[in-house]
């Protein structure tokens, strides 16, 4: 096996998802930076608001102590209003004197010229009684508005006259004002909460819908990297892994990092921002109330830490536990058949049942704690409102420097403020639960990509054919340190040969195969072409001349043409057929109704056991392959089809270096070689009659034609 380097130290599962999002999302630093100053922002605005709210019910409590101590404010402003109407009253009446004495005397008067001295009496005699020119031209001179007037602008006679009345212009002028001023501040406070609300919604939305687009490409491309790892892989690691747990990786795994980077990634960040926000408004805006608002918040952090690492050993065992019942399930539905053949359902469906458990309990022990975050938080949230309001109502009280209406503002507003200081604990308590998710997602998925790989030579030689002769030279391999399969074996095949394995179950046979094909690496000695050791060639040409049977034949999705030129994607049509022919499955595909177009997949397909391997063979042979090997390739047929097989591999066979295994020893009398192998040795070598006539164990085999595979 290959030499993994272990590091000295092992980091922990949150290093190593740190590192695992920081390779997948570096590259989006610029984004980041847009979304930080958004989220800032938006924390700015939260910040502010109930700083804002607080300043509007001060200033709604000055309103209505306004409105309760000068209940006549509506009254004065009226009476104002008729004051200031005065003005263009005179000015009209003006105006009308102007326009007669013009049309008396033929000359254009302009009315402000007017004064008691030009103006004839008879005309003045219709004035009102008391009324004179000049006291109308005073008048005329008042401001329109009310809200401009003063003591200084209004004529004494109209002051003196409403001094008289028993309604002052003074007081008039002061309640009417002071009604107007904290009406005006009050509303410009609600507008700006408003729009504070507003652009902090914004601003949540824009951030918000950058990162969800950060997510869906980051996901994808860990997708992509994933899978493209999975090529890369060695056989070592599909023989050590069920393949359910690698299929969790892809769907549970990445499904848990894509929500959690898209609902609660998002929510930590901007909650620990307003978090830390919060803390600095408070302590500046008023430091007892501040100490008030947090009284209480190291318990609740406390109790949440304790709560927080509960539920990650919780979460961790979940997820492992879910990913042992993937395997469990995908290896029972692959084996459906067999199970309803031995009639092992009711076994199964209780291995099920024990897997099953298993997840309910570890899933209610980490829902449960995860849970538990956000009712604890509620009540440390309410426990420390009952602290502000009754602590700050004895301190407003107690403070004879701080109004009634300024202590009630802040009283609301740090109401507020413990809302919004532990909103954030909650909310990130609550995420955690989904953060642990993708901590163990992102941890399994950098332990696969921390898997050693193929080992391709760099400038590897271009292996064309085989020339002379394949050598097994002094081979020793081991899967497991200290447990070896194959001891000292060599074996000399030459150009054009046939060689059978042959021997008992776990004597080496098919790993000869493996390490010729270098699905593994030799532990000592070499497998050589042509005296160069296959370590030195390149992989992918090395591989495209050796084709291999293996023991189970796969069907891949698609139609049946597709899957016999699966390893030629530009296969002719003739081809095609040519080699289905060779394999003496061209009959049985041509009477589909759909013939070659056929749509297979390796579950639900028109083939039996024995049908798959002729399609497998077929799919080997069109490629070509200058080394045939075929794994056992006749083991679970029937007789007329091991026949037909047969015929398929004389053929195939034909003019190529061999390597065959097989159950049935008839299969193979006809090998150039054959080779004996018993506790990963080679105990006897020779043809089948030199074998037969040895008396050996390969006689013992043949004439008792027992099957020991």
């Amino acid at each position: 096996m290959e030499n993994v380097k272990k590091p000295q130290k092992k980091m922990s599962d949150t290093t190593l998802a740190i590192r695992f999002f920081y390779l997948y999302l570096k590259k989006y630093k610029l984004q980041f930076v847009v979304i930080m100053i958004f989220i800032i922002a938006a924390t700015y605005l939260q910040v502010v608001a109930p700083s804002l709210l607080g300043d509007a019910i001060t200033n709604l409590g000055i309103y209505v102590k306004d409105y309760f101590t000068h209940q006549h404010a509506g009254d004065a402003i009226e009476g104002l209003k008729k004051v200031a109407a005065y003005s263009s009253q005179a000015q009209d009446s003006l105006q009308q004197i102007a326009h007669q004495l013009s049309a008396a005397t033929g000359h254009s008067i302009d009315w402000h010229s007017l004064t008691s001295s030009n103006v004839p009496s008879e005309v003045v005699a219709h004035l009102p009684k008391g009324t004179t020119i000049d006291s109308l031209q005073q008048m005329a001179k008042m401001p329109s508005d009310w809200s401009q007037l003063t003591t200084n602008n209004v004529p004494a006679s109209i002051v003196e006259s409403m001094k008289a009345s028993g309604h002052p212009l003074s007081q008039l002028l002061m309640v009417a004002h002071s009604h107007a001023a904290s009406t005006a501040t009050f509303m410009k406070g609600m507008w700006q909460l408003l729009l504070v609300y507003l652009a902090t919604g914004v601003s949540m939305l824009i951030y918000t819908l950058l990162f969800s687009r950060i997510v869906a490409h980051s996901t994808n491309r860990m997708r992509k990297g994933l899978f493209g790892k999975l090529e890369r892989l060695t056989i070592s690691y599909f023989d050590r892994h069920q393949d359910g747990d690698i299929l969790a990786r892809f769907t549970s795994d990445l499904d848990n990092i894509q929500n959690t980077l898209n609902q609660a990634l998002v929510s930590v960040v901007s909650n620990a921002a307003v978090f830390v926000g919060v803390l600095i408004q408070i302590f500046h805006k008023d430091i007892t109330f501040a100490w008030l608002t947090v009284a209480a918040s190291p318990v609740a952090i406390l109790a949440a830490i304790i709560i927080i690492r509960q539920s990650k050993k919780a979460t961790d065992a979940q997820q492992e536990e879910v990913s042992q019942l993937n395997a469990y399930m995908d290896e029972k539905i692959s084996g459906q058949k067999a199970i309803i053949v031995e009639g092992l359902q009711e076994d199964s469906i209780n291995g099920f049942m024990t897997h099953n458990e298993k997840v309910k309990k570890r899933t209610f022990a980490a829902q449960a704690w995860s849970g538990m975050i956000f009712p604890l938080m509620n009540g440390f949230q309410l426990l420390s409102i009952a602290i502000v309001i009754f602590g700050g109502t004895a301190y407003v009280l107690g403070d004879t420097s701080m109004s009634l209406t300024t202590g009630l503002g802040l009283l609301v507003a740090f109401v507020q403020y413990v809302q919004t200081y532990y909103n954030p604990i909650m909310q990130i308590s609550s995420n955690f639960g989904q953060l642990q998710l993708a901590i163990t997602g992102a941890t399994r998925l950098n332990v696969m990509f921390d898997e050693p790989e193929e080992v391709r030579p760099e400038n590897g030689v271009i292996f064309d054919a085989i020339k002379n002769d394949v050598k097994i030279e002094n081979l020793d391999f081991e899967y497991l340190p200290g447990k070896p399969v194959l001891k000292n074996v060599t074996i000399d095949v030459k150009k054009g040969q046939m060689v059978a394995l042959v021997g008992p179950t776990g004597s080496g046979k098919t790993t000869v195969m493996n390490l010729m094909n270098r699905f593994y690496d030799v532990n000592n000695g070499a497998v050589k072409f042509d005296g160069t050791d296959i370590r030195e060639f390149d992989l992918d040409s090395l591989r495209s001349k050796v084709g291999i049977v293996l023991q189970e034949s796969v069907l891949f999705d698609g139609s049946i043409a597709d899957n016999i030129k699966f390893g030629k994607p530009d296969a002719t049509m003739d081809e095609i057929i040519t080699v289905a022919k060779t394999t003496h499955i061209h009959e049985f595909i041509e009477s589909l109704p759909d013939g070659y177009e056929t749509h297979v997949t390796d579950d639900e397909s028109v083939f039996s056991v024995g049908q798959k391997q002729q399609i497998s063979i077929a799919r080997t042979i069109l490629t070509n392959p200058d080394l045939l090997i075929l794994d056992e390739a006749t083991s679970n047929v029937d007789t007329v089809t091991e026949q037909q097989i047969q015929w398929a591999m004389e053929a195939a066979i034909a003019g190529r270096t061999s390597f065959v295994i097989a159950h049935r020893l008839k299969t193979i009398l006809n090998a150039d070689k054959i080779v004996v192998l018993k506790d990963g040795q080679v105990i006897e070598e020779g043809t089948h009659h030199e074998l037969v006539a040895e008396g050996g164990f390969y006689a013992e085999l043949y004439h008792n034609q027992f099957v020991f595979e």
